[in-house]
């Protein structure tokens, strides 16, 4: 049966290493943890499990801390999480079985991205899936001194279409409000000194867009979303969903309606099935009043869902936040009886995430 190491890298995370430590103990075989310099209790509660504890000297290089720990990792598999992820387990001995028969180098895993304040939920979350579960010992190793990547020689042979992986969930909390605050500025300064070093790569202008997203400085992040999109275009290479994703974000949270309307048709085009971008639109001609419109379009958002592994997708925008805006069209087209039919529907579908995640919670 093929064995699983988990590989980590943390410093000074005593407030959330042990919930993942835990989180973790009944799917993999080995766990290994690099230290790059803690100062609180991370290494103690280590300690506590059955862990194989490294330290490693800091050198503003989070591939350099990763690849160390694929280095001293033992298993067939390799999962790498952060101190502010979780594991959810739904079936360890069906993963086991399904790695063990497994062609590709590579296993996708959904995660739930939380953001907001406490407590964190299933209705304030993000849904995505990423490459979590490798094979090692095939050449896979990370590269990018912050937001740091997977690579191999032969790589776009060697990952496959993303699908659902339904054995394992990875919970994510470092979008929370708390962790947000003190991540920021450090992520600013890695990145602003890897733009100096590689001013033409378009995903440090976007990681650079992101920051100044969470901290609020929409003007700077719309500029550095913008350069990003150019830098990908230059080399001809479609910029991917999430980076169009984010500009319509950011002109929504600047309430930029007409310059949505006047250009994500074309973003649309590129990812017809993102329904993010769908929501986007709806939401920009409610805002301007085009209230039928609006309303078909949330209605698209509903029949796209929230399924497709493929993107980044926030919670609700094909479910109940795509019912509560069909209400409020219908409202003000003064269609009061299938206003309340629609608020009853976004209510149902709210209600079904919030049991779900309760659900999940019970059974881990």
């Amino acid at each position: 049966m093929s064995t699983i190491s988990l590989c980590m890298i943390v410093r000074n995370e005593e407030k959330n290493i042990e919930r993942c430590l835990k989180s973790a103990a009944g799917l993999v075989d080995e766990i290994i943890v690099i230290d790059t310099g803690s100062e609180d209790r991370t290494k103690d509660i280590c300690k506590k499990y059955e862990v194989r504890l490294f330290d490693f000297e800091w050198k503003d290089d989070f591939a350099a801390a990763r690849n160390f720990s694929i280095e001293k990792a033992t298993g067939d598999w390799i999962l790498w999480l952060d101190a502010d992820e979780e594991l959810q387990i739904q079936d360890a001995q069906a993963l086991k079985d399904c790695l063990q028969n497994k062609k590709e180098d590579f296993m996708p895993v959904q995660m739930l991205h939380f953001y907001g304040s406490l407590p964190a939920s299933n209705s304030r979350s993000y849904i995505s899936s990423a490459y979590r579960l490798f094979r090692n010992g095939v050449g896979i190793y990370f590269s990018g001194k912050i937001h740091e990547k997977l690579t191999a020689d032969n790589i776009a042979e060697m990952i496959p279409h993303m699908t659902q992986n339904n054995f394992i969930r990875i919970l994510h909390y470092g979008y929370m409000d708390d962790e947000m605050n003190h991540k920021n500025t450090r992520n600013m300064e890695l990145l602003l000194k890897e733009k100096n070093e590689r001013p033409d790569d378009a995903w440090i202008h976007y990681h650079l867009a992101v920051e100044y997203y969470h901290a609020q400085e929409y003007e700077y992040s719309y500029g550095y979303v913008n350069i990003a999109i150019l830098l990908f275009l230059q080399k001809e290479i479609l910029p991917p969903s999430l980076v169009y994703k984010l500009k319509y974000d950011v002109l929504t949270a600047m309430e930029k309606f007409e310059i949505v309307l006047k250009s994500i048709e074309k973003a649309i085009e590129l990812y017809p099935d993102y329904v993010d971008l769908h929501y986007y639109k709806g939401l920009a001609e409610f805002s301007i009043g085009e209230y039928e419109q609006a309303k078909n379009t949330f209605r698209h958002c509903v029949v796209l869902g929230e399924s497709n592994p493929e993107y980044l997708i926030l919670a609700g925008v094909g479910s109940f936040s795509a019912f509560q805006y069909i209400a409020r069209c219908h409202e003000m087209l003064l269609e009061e009886e299938q206003a309340k039919e629609a608020y009853c529907q976004a209510e149902l579908l709210k209600e079904g995430k919030l049991q779900a995640e309760k659900a999940l919670t019970e059974n881990n």
